[in-house]
């Protein structure tokens, strides 16, 4: 079973910055549920009103590939490096 991404660390170095940040993206876990919630039978009623066109199944389609990348992002590293300095994000 995969589990969602719990922490991200961005890290932005040059000559003058040496900074690192630690954000906990399993706070955000609650909020993102309650907004789903919230809009839970918008996207229903929608995804009903778009099905008979096709639509619906194409924006069906699409919110389950957007869960499953958000839900995959566990182990991404991103480093971009130039001569004065680099950034740096890891999802944990």
């Amino acid at each position: 079973m995969n589990r969602p991404p719990l922490l991200m660390h961005v890290r932005i170095k040059n000559k003058d910055t040496n900074f690192g940040l630690w954000l906990p993206l399993f706070l955000l876990f609650p909020v993102l549920l309650v907004v789903l919630l919230a809009l839970s039978p918008l996207i229903l009623i929608g995804l009903l009103i778009t099905w008979p066109s096709g639509w619906g199944k194409w924006a069906w389609r699409s919110l389950k590939a957007a869960f499953v990348s958000l839900w995959n992002l566990r182990g991404l590293d991103v480093d971009i490096k130039n001569r004065e300095g680099y950034v740096r994000v890891s999802v944990i």
